[in-house]
């Protein structure tokens, strides 16, 4: 059983609609997976944690069984994607985003939080599922434009998540912030339910001969471009993860004191905003056809510049502006790299495909915090130099084995 793509002119009429609405379901959901964030050690506090450090354990152990999940379970929904519709696994991602914070609302000790994140890990996949459900509802000439559209309607509910829910926090407690939140991605499923087209279940003869046959998996039969695409993209959000969790110790050094607060929330504003502009500005206007090798190569040589700003300034404002400008030039390259995974899989198997890339963001939430940790137990100055040059070698990589797809864009 396989699901049967639209050809491009099928696609391309209900383009709009459709991509917006995927769009719109994401921006939904991110902005409420992430209302109760700012407070989450707050809240285990009042669940019975005994200190903020015991709250923090509750945190890491909560946030490290959702990245375990997501690395456990993100081939499998794509696997069923491929199977039973990427449209179907995108709402049942948004139906449990929903459930898991109603988990999380109607905790009553520091692990039914855990039990929450884990839910949220194995169940609630939803941007994996975005992705690979735009890939197959536009032709693959818009594709990358497309894309830039989700994931910038992602970045957009990133940023505001966190602001909107710690409002809601003061004005009607921490449940009743989680609570708000938890009704969000219900309504970005209906949204998706009316907007976007159903994918077409194809029992065709030649995908029975094929099943029955016990061909090799899909991870046996990809091309080395698939794995440098996933390899970009799991690079690009354990690089993401670190230098957030590094910048509020960098500035500290910088400034010479501990309470850097207000500091750190102008540099992850202005970061946001630049993520946003990245996505959104370039990725619609520059990542086309021809020009996703070059976007990523822009990209990291870029960045790599930036990490030895960050290593080398002390003043908070240059950091705060290259802080700002790293977010730009990686979130440009997001685009590119999903565009470049959908290229290398074969249509009907792109659910599988970002499945497989789920599992390695998912990686990359457990080993860019491992670093950043590393790093600020040795020199943070000498983590950034490092950094650099880990793009400076990603930059030579891409230069010498990257080949630009010919039909996709």
């Amino acid at each position: 059983m396989t699901l049967s793509p639209r050809s491009p002119s099928d696609a391309t009429a209900g383009l709009g609609h459709a991509t917006w609405a995927i769009a719109a379901g994401t921006c939904i959901a991110s902005f409420a997976v992430l209302f109760w964030i700012p407070f989450v050690p707050l809240y285990i506090r009042e669940l019975g944690a005994t200190s903020n450090a015991d709250a923090l354990v509750w945190v890491a152990l909560a946030n490290a069984g959702l990245g375990i999940g997501r690395l456990i379970s993100g081939p499998l929904w794509g696997i069923l994607a491929d199977r039973f519709g990427r449209k179907l696994m995108f709402v049942r991602a948004l139906c449990f985003a929903s459930l898991t914070m109603f988990i999380g609302g109607f905790a009553q000790a520091p692990w039914h939080i855990v039990v929450s994140f884990v839910a949220q890990g194995l169940f609630s996949g939803f941007v994996p599922a975005a992705i690979a459900l735009t890939s197959v509802s536009v032709p693959d000439t818009r594709m990358s434009r497309s894309l830039s559209a989700v994931t910038g309607a992602q970045h957009v509910g990133n940023m505001a998540g966190p602001s909107v829910g710690a409002l809601l926090a003061v004005s009607f407690g921490y449940r009743g912030a989680i609570f708000a939140g938890a009704m969000l991605p219900i309504i970005a499923a209906v949204v998706v339910l009316v907007l976007v087209p159903a994918d077409h279940v194809d029992r065709s003869s030649e995908a029975h001969a094929r099943s029955a046959a016990g061909g090799p998996p899909l991870w046996r039969t990809l091309q080395p471009q698939f794995y440098l695409a996933v390899f970009v993209f799991f690079l690009l959000f354990a690089l993401d993860q670190l230098v957030r969790l590094s910048a509020p110790g960098a500035l500290q050094e910088i400034l010479g004191r501990d309470n850097v607060a207000g500091t750190t929330g102008l540099a992850f504003t202005s970061a946001g905003i630049a993520a946003v502009a990245g996505v959104v500005l370039v990725g619609q206007r520059y990542v086309v056809p021809g020009r996703l090798r070059l976007t990523l190569l822009l990209g990291a040589a870029t960045s790599a510049g930036l990490y030895v700003v960050l290593a080398l300034t002390r003043s908070s404002t240059v950091f705060i502006v290259t802080f700002a400008g790293l977010a730009f030039a990686q979130a440009t390259m997001v685009p590119a790299a999903n565009a470049l995974i959908a290229a290398n899989v074969p249509r009907e198997r792109r659910g599988t495909g970002f499945g497989i890339a789920s599992s390695a963001q998912a990686l990359s939430f457990l080993i860019g915090p491992t670093a950043a940790a590393a790093f600020a137990a040795t020199s943070l100055q000498f983590g950034f130099v490092a950094l650099a040059g880990v793009l400076l070698a990603l930059c030579a990589l891409l230069f010498t084995t990257l080949r630009e797809p010919q039909s996709t864009a």
